[in-house]
């Protein structure tokens, strides 16, 4: 039995694993294998887009345990603050909290609430509300305007308005771990590529974009298959995705700006989200959280959501790259500080979870032969995870075997 598997990132990665004991598999990946968690370097090896995962993402640390690097994978208070009129604010501590100036002390303890309450909340149930609707009914329109409406620009800009409030209590839910100082979150040591390398041993990995068409079996690229797993992003499916009845997603498009430093931007804060005016909408410092000598240099990631047709995805990274320089000195940084700057950019990163987006979700089996997983399955609902995809993978192969085995 032949089984062809479109794209090698951790959701594809994790399907031929798990189908190469049952099956001859082919995985086609024409760019980076890892997709999203693929890395880059000179002397050292970092993720091209900031990844990091929590204690509850038991599918991707079963699969680091699999993969024999659990003893590598390091737990870590990492500290997140807020960027407002050029100033960077620490907000981890109950006292820093108590001492951010730019929100009452009756909208601090309404937020406060309002993280616990969402861990109670089934976010299913409102997903058909708008996000903004949400948090104006909540939280008032106070804390909509200064505190979230930043956020939700940086991440999903034009498209803010039309997103789900499951979206926000989702995230709010599933990923909050906060410990007194901060919040703890893992990264395997000198980086993600290792479970990737580990991932893809033994896989046949074809550097080719792959062209389907239903024949008597499935084609792709001129050679016969009993079954296809598709895992890239809906809209490389082409005319297929019309043919096979999938709903029309929206994505949003990432830019991610790797600067290496001569200093710390955020002193010791690893996240920071931008509430100012600028071309980026987050600041996340690496090196504030993995130890600066394993890479010889401040590494700081400068993140920026965009549309595929959006003005910022459309510029070139020469141009992109002068634009996040510009406005990294409206936070202290000077242009010398900086030794390097790379830009990456994915085209389709992450649906838009829109308003109803749950009943967009795609199930595992489209047609006959024909499977689907990935960011649109239901494990990276409301929000796209490495743990969700992983899980995808794994999911989507127990379907193969079960129809076809």
């Amino acid at each position: 039995m032949k089984i062809a598997v479109v794209g090698a990132g951790l959701c594809g990665l994790k399907a031929a694993r798990e189908l190469a004991e049952f099956a001859e598999i082919r995985v086609f990946e024409p760019h980076d294998v890892g997709g999203l968690v693929a890395s880059w370097g000179e002397g050292f090896s970092i993720e091209k887009f900031y990844h990091h995962c929590f204690r509850d993402d038991r599918f991707l640390i079963d699969e680091i345990r699999n993969c024999g690097l659990k003893s590598k994978l390091v737990w870590k208070i990492a500290k997140t603050g807020f960027a407002v009129d050029g100033r960077i604010y620490p907000l981890n501590t109950p006292f820093e909290i108590l001492r951010y100036p730019y929100m009452s002390l009756v909208d601090k303890i309404k937020l406060a609430k309002f993280t616990i309450k969402s861990r109670r909340m089934n976010y299913e149930d409102f997903d058909d509300v708008g996000v903004i609707e949400g948090i104006r009914k909540e939280l008032g329109e106070n804390l909509l305007e200064k505190f979230f409406m930043p956020l939700l620009r940086s991440k999903f800009g034009e498209n803010a308005e039309e997103v789900s409030y499951a979206w926000l209590l989702g995230r709010v839910a599933i990923r909050s771990n906060r410990k007194f100082a901060g919040e703890e979150i893992g990264y395997i040591r000198h980086g993600f590529h290792q479970l990737i390398e580990k991932m893809r041993e033994g896989l046949d990995i074809v550097r080719e974009r792959a062209k389907i068409k239903r024949a008597k079996k499935w084609d792709v690229n001129g050679e016969s298959f009993d079954a296809v797993v598709f895992t890239a992003p809906l809209p490389e499916l082409g005319e297929l995705k019309e043919r096979l009845g999938l709903p029309e997603i929206k994505y949003q498009s990432s830019i991610c700006a790797l600067v290496g430093a001569k200093r710390s931007l955020t002193d010791d804060i690893y996240w920071v989200n931008i509430a100012d005016e600028m071309s980026f909408g987050a600041i996340i410092e690496h090196t504030n959280f993995m130890p600066i000598e394993d890479y010889g240099i401040h590494l700081i990631y400068l993140a920026s959501y965009s549309t595929p047709e959006g003005w910022l995805f459309s510029m070139s990274d020469d141009e992109i790259a002068k634009l996040f320089v510009g406005d990294l000195r409206k936070l202290g940084m000077d242009e010398k500080d900086v030794r390097w700057i790379r830009i990456f950019r994915a085209k389709y990163s992450g649906p838009i979870y829109e308003k109803g987006y749950a009943r967009k979700i795609t199930p595992y089996k489209v047609a006959d032969g024909f499977y689907i997983a990935g960011m649109t399955s239901k494990p990276n609902y409301p929000e796209r995870s490495m743990n969700g995809s992983i899980r995808a993978g794994l999911e989507v192969a127990e379907e193969v075997k079960k129809d076809l085995l």
